[in-house]
């Protein structure tokens, strides 16, 4: 039944000829026969990552359907229930089908059963992802006008929107790897910077933000222009691994960056992934450059060995460079065509951008910005941001000597499972705060930066306040994230704009707000932790670590002038 169903199933599929099924054999890079076909299904299946954003799409489904019955809106409740139904009952055979194929892997099954086993769980996710993706479907923008602006679905509808742009980016993958069985030689020339760029946008800077929970910030770096030869599908896969295994070292840490960028050295480009995460030790390292002899029985583990076979492909080669307890950076050197210059087609490119519907996520106002029409206050629970050119013309002494103890308050009052409150802080040179934004975490409602302050998001300190392990409050504190967009908010003249010049702008505000918050009501002994310290603060170890710092310390550190 099995041999009679794989030889139906595989008519559905590209099959490259001439390949033998010999399980006893082992080919180190399997690059060819039955025993590539098992390794590409392994690696695409470890790849995807969309169970947990399955289950939050099915969650806020079904949260709308709850909030369409709490207010009565039944004849919209009646057809979105037939829609989560349908959706259930995908996800439920999703489910079994990857029990299957996982069982199967991990008890050495024969590599036509792994292969069969395999292919049925990326139909399905492809059903699925076309199911949620139909505009026939799920209906939740025409359903959403029904309800009030305070409605949980309404009020979670930036992040339902970020997992279905991760679902439609891994269904244009699982299309292009479909096409890849087609033709396996298939190569094109494509400019490594322009599909970082682009790729970073459409797919992985929402993956960070969503799988992290917002706490690792995902930040580009020098992008050089250099063309390189190969399967772009295959250079995008590999290049999420790098990232993902950065966000996967940065687990249970309160703030992280991950730093990417492409320098050309000589005749390589040169890409770098950097994280601050836990770093590796030799011996872990000598293993992810290691070649593996056999995928069998594994189901995990595999974003190293897909890395280092496409890396093969492409001809260039992988150094890691790593400290226990500060972090790891990959670099990745691939031969690129010299005095190569590829012109833009837009055409040429929207088979792998995402539709401009799914690139763009509107941000939503919430209802207290709605409510204001543009009257803002630093002292309002739910306060929308202190515009600059408000701030420029003087805040109120009493919104002023409120900012650290409405931090605090929106804290403890906060409604989640887990408290905290997010904010973004400027303070100008002459100690007077120019833009300030705050909210408490909310049951049901995951709020990140973009959300809180869109216009300002690169350009503010951001910070988190929430519980540690023995739920006491600690801030988490963010730096500004880029050059450009901070000496705009900042109106530095070009002439004066250097890398030099930020580290200091950046190190000396960050000074000054926490001096700020500590005059205006937040207390001295608060625990921190500071994204990028070793950045700005180069000759403070003490803010260096993992571990919570007293707040007070930031505020005691001299400015780089006027103090003595």
């Amino acid at each position: 039944m099995v041999g009679r169903f794989f030889d139906v199933f595989e008519r559905g599929w590209a099959v490259t000829k001439g390949r033998a099924d010999d399980s006893s054999q082992v080919v180190p890079d399997f690059k060819e026969g039955i025993k590539n076909d098992v390794a590409e299904i392994k690696f695409l299946i470890h790849d995807l990552r969309v169970e947990g954003f399955f289950n939050e799409i099915l969650h806020y489904h079904v949260t709308l359907n709850t909030d369409l019955e709490i207010y009565n809106i039944e004849q919209a409740q009646v057809l979105h229930w037939a829609d989560v139904q349908e959706l259930k009952s995908k996800l439920s055979a999703l489910r079994r089908v990857f029990q299957d194929y996982s069982n199967a892997v991990k008890s050495f099954s024969p590599d036509r059963t792994v292969l069969l086993l395999g292919r049925r769980y990326v139909d399905i996710i492809h059903e699925a992802c076309h199911l949620i993706l139909s505009p026939l479907w799920g209906r939740s923008d025409q359903v959403l006008t029904f309800l009030p602006e305070d409605a949980r679905s309404v009020r979670s509808r930036r992040h339902y929107r970020n997992c279905i742009s991760w679902l439609y980016g891994v269904h244009l993958r699982i299309a292009a790897f479909r096409a890849e069985s087609i033709d396996p030689g298939l190569k094109e020339e494509f400019d490594v910077a322009d599909d970082i760029r682009d790729f970073t946008q459409d797919v992985v800077r929402g993956y960070v933000v969503e799988k992290s929970d917002a706490r690792v910030e995902l930040q580009l770096g020098r992008l050089d222009s250099a063309v390189v030869v190969g399967r772009r599908p295959r250079f995008r896969r590999m290049y999420f691994n790098l990232v993902r295994n950065a966000v996967d070292a940065m687990k249970g840490r309160r703030a992280g960056v991950v730093r990417v960028s492409v320098v050309v050295e000589g005749d390589r480009a040169a890409l770098h992934v950097s994280d601050d995460g836990v770093g590796m030790p030799a011996e872990k390292i000598q293993q992810l450059l290691a070649d593996r002899q056999t995928l069998d029985g594994e189901v995990h583990s595999l974003g190293f060995v897909f890395v280092r076979q496409t890396l093969a492909e492409f001809g260039g080669e992988m150094a890691v460079e790593s400290t226990i307890g500060k972090g790891t950076t990959i670099t990745l050197r691939l031969p690129y065509l010299k005095d190569k210059i590829l012109v833009h087609d837009p055409a040429y490119q929207s088979k792998y951008r995402l539709p401009e519907k799914y690139r763009t996520l509107p941000v939503e106002p919430d209802a207290a910005q709605k409510s204001s029409a543009g009257a803002t206050t630093a002292a309002a629970p739910d306060a929308a941001p202190v515009p600059k050119q408000e701030a420029a013309a003087g805040a109120s002494t009493a919104g002023e000597r409120a900012f650290g103890r409405l931090l605090f308050e929106a804290y403890r009052k906060s409604r989640a499972q887990f408290p905290g409150c997010i904010f973004a802080m400027a303070v100008t040179e002459g100690n007077r705060v120019e833009m300030f934004t705050h909210k408490p975490y909310e049951r049901d409602f995951n709020i990140s930066h973009e959300d809180l302050s869109p216009t300002y998001y690169q350009a503010t300190y951001r910070g988190r306040i929430e519980e540690d392990e023995l739920k006491a409050p600690v801030v988490i504190l963010k730096p500004p994230q880029t050059i450009g967009e901070y000496f705009d908010f900042k109106d530095v003249d070009e002439a004066d704009r250097a890398p030099d010049r930020f580290a200091q702008m950046v190190r000396d505000e960050g000074i000054r707000i926490a001096r700020k918050l500590i005059a205006t009501g937040l207390d001295a002994k608060i625990g921190v932790t500071l994204g990028s310290a070793s950045q700005f603060f180069p000759a403070s170890p003490e803010f260096h670590g993992t571990e919570p710092f007293p707040l007070e310390l930031l505020a005691r550190q001299k400015l780089s002038a006027g103090e003595g």
